[in-house]
This record gives C-alpha cells, sequence and structure tokens, in this order.
C-alpha cells in the first residue's frame, strides 16, 4: 500500500471521529449557556487541553518551525514566551474571570463587558472579534488544506472544503460540548504525533551537539538570538506571546468560564503548562533540524509536511499528519465559536430581545457556516505567508482588548466611559502601526522602531484609560460589587 493511501486512510479515520464527536456534543445542548459554556462543568484535563491545543495552531506547529528555519533562535524568543502564556493568563485574568462570570451569568467577554463598560463595549467588542476572527481562520485553513496536499497528493482545492465541512459541521452541532472534548482528543494527538517527530529528526541529524554543528556549517547568524532580528523585535516578540495573550488569544481564554469550580480552573492550569512546554520544545526542534535535513528550502511553510513524508513511517506519519490537521483544527473551532457567541449576541440584544432559545441558536449557527464559508473562499488564494496572518488577528485583539480586559477586573477607579475608548483606541492604534510599517518598510512585518503593533496598540489603550479615567463619571456601586467584591 502506498504511503499517500495510508495517510489519507488515517485522516479519514481521524476526521469521522472528530464528526462522531460533534454529534454526541450536540445531544447535550439544550440551551445557549450549555452550546457556549458547557454548563461550566467542565473537567480539568479537558479545560487545560483545550485552552493549549486552541492556542498552538497552525502558527505553532507550521508557520513557528518555519519561521526557526529562517531565522534560528533569534525567533526563539516566541515558543519559550507562548509556553508560559498559560500561566500569566491564569495569574492575571483566570480566578477572576471565572467568579465575575457566574455573578453576571456570562456566555462570553461581551457579557462581561456590556456590565463593566456598557453596551457600546459589548458591541465593539463583539464587531472586533467577527471582523478579524477571519484572516486567522483563513490562515488555519490555507495550512490545513497545503499539509492533506503535500502529503497525500489530494489537490489543495479538495482538501480544503473537506476539512472546513467536518470542521463547521461538528463546531456546530454541538457548541462548547464539541469543540472542548475535540479538542482534547486532538491535543492527545498532537502530543503523541510532535513528540514522534521531533525523537526522529533528532536521530536523523545525529543529536544536538551535530545539529548546531550543521547549523554553523549553513548559517551561523541562526544560532544568535539576534542574528535575523533587533533586540527590540525580540523583546516585543517574547512580551507579545505571554502577557499580552490576555487579549490577543482571547478565543483562549474563554476557557476559564468553563471548568466546574475554581479548584478545577486550578488544576487545568498544570496541564496546559505541560501541554504547551512539550509542544512547543518538540516543534522548535523540528524547525531546527529542518535547516539541516532540508538546506535551501524555499517554501518553508511546507517544510513540516516534507520532514512527515521523507522521514516518518507512513503509519505514524499518518499519525503526525493528523496532528497537524488536530493543531489547527482545535483553534478554529474556537474561533469560529468565539464568532457565533459575538453574533447571537448581537441578535439577541439587539434586533430580537424577545427570542427564544431556538432562534438563538440558531443564528449561531448560521453564523458559524457563514464565516467558515468566507474565510475558505479566501484560504483558497491566501496573501501572504500563515504565522502573520495569525500574528495580523493576534496583534489587533492586543492592541484592543488586552488593557480593557485587565482593568475591567483589577481597577475600581476605571470608568466606562474609559474602557470603550481604550478599546476603539487601542485597535485603531494597531492597525495604525501596521499601516505605518507598510508605508515605511513595505511590508506588513516590519514596524517603526522595531514595536510590535499589538504593544504599540495597546500602550495608546492605556494612555486612554488612564486619561478618561480622570475626566468621566465613576462605575456605580452595583457595578463595584459585582468586579470586586471578594
Amino acid at each position: 500500500m502506498e504511503n499517500e493511501t495510508i495517510y489519507i486512510i488515517i485522516l479519514a479515520i481521524y476526521l469521522i471521529g472528530m464528526l462522531c464527536i460533534g454529534f454526541w456534543g450536540s445531544k447535550k445542548v439544550t440551551s445557549a449557556k450549555s452550546y457556549y459554556t458547557s454548563d461550566r462543568n467542565v473537567n480539568a484535563i479537558v479545560t487545560g487541553f483545550s485552552y493549549s491545543s486552541t492556542q498552538l495552531s497552525s502558527g505553532s506547529t507550521i508557520g513557528m518551525p518555519a519561521t526557526i528555519y529562517r531565522q534560528g533562535y533569534s525567533y526563539m524568543g516566541t515558543p519559550m514566551a507562548a509556553a508560559a502564556a498559560p500561566w500569566f493568563t491564569f495569574l492575571l485574568t483566570g480566578e477572576r474571570i471565572r467568579k465575575i462570570s457566574e455573578r453576571v451569568d456570562a456566555i462570553d467577554y461581551a457579557d462581561i463587558f456590556r456590565v463593566r463598560y456598557g453596551d457600546r463595549a459589548k458591541i465593539l467588542y463583539q464587531i472586533l472579534i467577527i471582523v478579524f476572527a477571519v484572516p486567522m481562520i483563513v490562515s488555519q485553513f490555507a495550512a490545513a488544506g497545503a499539509s492533506v496536499t503535500s502529503l497525500t497528493g489530494i489537490s489543495y482545492n479538495l482538501a480544503l472544503p473537506i476539512i472546513a465541512a467536518v470542521l463547521t459541521i461538528y463546531t456546530m452541532s454541538g457548541g462548547m460540548n464539541s469543540v472542548a472534548m475535540t479538542d482534547y482528543f486532538q491535543g492527545l494527538i498532537m502530543l503523541f504525533g510532535f513528540g514522534a517527530l521531533a525523537a526522529l529528526l533528532l536521530f536523523q541529524v545525529g543529536g544536538f551537539s551535530a545539529m548546531h554543528n550543521a547549523i554553523a556549517a549553513i548559517d551561523p547568524r541562526k544560532l544568535t538570538l539576534t542574528g535575523y532580528a533587533t533586540p527590540m523585535w525580540v523583546i516585543c516578540c517574547i512580551f507579545t506571546w505571554s502577557i499580552m495573550m490576555v487579549g490577543g488569544g482571547i478565543q483562549q481564554v474563554v476557557r476559564f468560564l468553563i471548568p466546574k469550580d475554581l479548584h478545577t480552573l486550578r488544576n487545568a492550569l498544570g496541564y496546559s503548562v505541560f501541554f504547551n512546554i512539550f509542544i512547543l520544545i518538540t516543534c522548535s526542534i523540528v524547525g531546527l533540524c529542518g535547516i539541516s535535513l532540508l538546506p535551501g528550502l524555499k517554501a518553508t511553510d511546507n517544510m513540516v509536511p516534507l520532514l512527515i513524508g521523507r522521514f516518518m513511517n507512513p503509519v505514524v506519519g499518518g499519525i503526525l499528519i493528523s496532528a497537524v490537521i488536530a493543531a489547527i483544527m482545535s483553534s478554529v473551532d474556537s474561533v469560529l465559536l468565539l464568532c457565533s457567541a459575538a453574533a447571537e449576541g448581537m441578535y439577541s440584544s439587539y434586533f430580537n430581545k424577545q427570542s427564544t432559545v431556538k432562534q438563538q441558536l440558531k443564528i449561531g449557527r448560521m453564523i458559524t457556516v457563514m464565516v467558515a464559508v468566507i474565510s475558505m473562499l479566501m484560504a483558497f488564494k491566501p496573501f501572504t505567508a500563515i504565522q502573520w496572518l495569525v500574528a495580523f488577528s493576534f496583534n489587533t485583539w492586543t492592541g484592543a482588548f488586552t488593557i480593557p480586559v485587565l482593568f475591567a477586573i483589577w481597577s475600581p477607579a476605571t470608568t466606562k466611559t474609559a474602557g470603550f475608548y481604550a478599546m476603539l483606541t487601542g485597535g485603531i492604534a494597531a492597525l495604525s502601526w501596521y499601516a505605518a510599517g507598510y508605508v515605511m518598510y513595505n511590508s506588513f512585518s516590519n514596524w517603526p522602531f522595531g514595536i510590535w503593533p499589538g504593544i504599540f496598540g495597546a500602550l495608546v489603550s492605556l494612555v486612554v484609560i488612564l486619561v478618561v479615567s480622570k475626566f468621566t463619571a465613576p462605575i456605580e456601586e452595583e457595578t463595584r460589587d459585582i468586579f470586586y467584591l471578594e
């Protein structure tokens, strides 16, 4: 049996399994709350794996090894920072967000922003989520289609809609019930698959010393932390992919709303940190090994699929390509569900306040399908490298949400007006910084002074929230009790 046939069989089994979980999850949906939060009844390991497998998308499993291939150790700040992201987000928001979400019966951050900052902030949040989810989903669909094509021989134009259809069906069917459980199983596949690939590639290059010697012979600049990046770029990279995940990784931090209780949430943190460290170390090793195993590679986003096809046993390779697809699907399903919750919230709050549960779920599912179809059509001709598509959405959300989230739960002195304008100006500033980079360098991945757009947006947002709070009315006592009464 040819390798391509084995890959197709294993991938088909994986996709059918995801659909089965989706249909199982649909039987547990009884309300919008159960659809979007699993009735806050998810155990620790599923919560932890769901957080991390959502965070570690194709940007981590395909884009990051490809970028390490191009830049070497100067990009290693990203996996180091991302590995610590669950700890930072839990420390800064986890327990407080979990308590507040119960008090206001929130199904997503829109409900929290509404109570803390008012209806304007809720609408702005929902618009930003729906609009900027699309580039992120496009990148994941493009990565999935390219990976399947390079390993199975199935054409990209066929692979892309197959992956998109399976993912959309199980997300639409069971909501968070399906998403969290598929994330868990996809996480297990990722652990096995990338662990096996990293170990095999290290064996192929002769161990760490031989790997570094080979890199030194090809391009010694790749062995330094600033060989292909400025110190400012490295600092921003580390800061962005760790602390700034509070706002930029909104699709995974909503996982703090779904565990059974605070004890479960604390235990979930341990599983998530372990998962992140393991996957990011193994993906970094893959990128470093690829420098010597595939010298002179131009299409670096194809590096991981090429390594699988060249060095892996076909059965293990089939499982690994499923792990690559799992990383993608576990991120897209969460972003789609985020869009669905935002759209459903707009519908039930502003267009049909008397809507039934059935109507709410119908609207949410329709938006899930619409966003998936639009993203799939755009993915037939994605306009740039995978990692930078992910970074575009991430940086916009980082600029808009990071400061309003932190000040909502930690600062009683922050006013409603200040929170809204901080969100608005932070998003605009991040987009403006992208535009400035394009004008100055004709590139969306180079920015003035080396400062990342998300960080610039968050700095502008911070200034706005502090200044406006000095000149606008304080929050009501009821809001203060909800957010700050222990």
